[in-house]
């Protein structure tokens, strides 16, 4: 798929970008700077998810999170970007579909991304409803170098190589020696409140 892809006539092209985020990291800044870039995006919502269905639960809690994403966003000076507490605030565990499915319906004049590596591109089809979001999501598919991204057909998505060294399984591992991982603000609100 081209990378350059324009939303169609009279609507808005908004990215929805869903994790853990235990913590955010700069790894995570970049990736939603270079997609908003690449598919010329008007816009972008963070949506820390409540508990994966693939993982067994976070170090941070849900508020925890959810301020270090808007410390991390005022870090940066990324006004057109925000952050959602709608999984948050919805039983656990936290569905993809649901989750396409209430923004596609809250903003009918927009066309839906979804931001993801090729570890879950690979999956995507066993994932919950995935007919519901093919139907309703473009892809914005992240492969680091030497990954091949599948083609799936009926599928809208754009694949971007991305590279960049943050994790936050390593930072959780050794908080202080990810430092430069961090953005000041979430640096410092992890150290105050002895998160990690």
């Amino acid at each position: 798929m081209t990378n350059d892809v324009q939303a169609g006539p009279g609507k808005s092209r908004q990215a929805i970008f869903g994790g853990s985020f235990d913590p955010v990291h700069r790894g995570h800044l970049a990736m939603a700077t270079l997609a908003r870039e690449r598919l010329h995006l008007d816009g972008l919502t963070f949506v820390p998810c409540s508990v994966s269905p693939f993982k067994k639960g976070t170090v941070a809690n849900g508020s925890q999170r959810l301020h270090m994403l808007k410390l991390a966003l005022a870090d940066s000076g990324m006004d057109w970007a925000s952050v959602s507490e709608f999984e948050l605030n919805r039983p656990a565990p936290s569905y993809s579909w649901e989750t396409a499915r209430h923004f596609s319906a809250s903003y009918p004049g927009v066309e839906w991304c979804w931001i993801l590596g090729t570890d879950q591109w690979d999956q995507i089809e066993q994932w919950a409803q995935p007919e519901t979001l093919r139907e309703l999501l473009h892809f914005i598919v992240f492969s680091r170098e030497g990954d091949d991204v599948i083609d799936r057909p009926g599928w809208r998505y754009t694949a971007i190589p991305f590279e960049h060294p943050a994790s936050s399984t390593a930072i959780r591992a050794d908080f202080a020696g990810h430092g430069e991982w961090l953005t000041e603000g979430v640096r410092e609100y992890g150290e105050r409140q002895g998160i990690y």
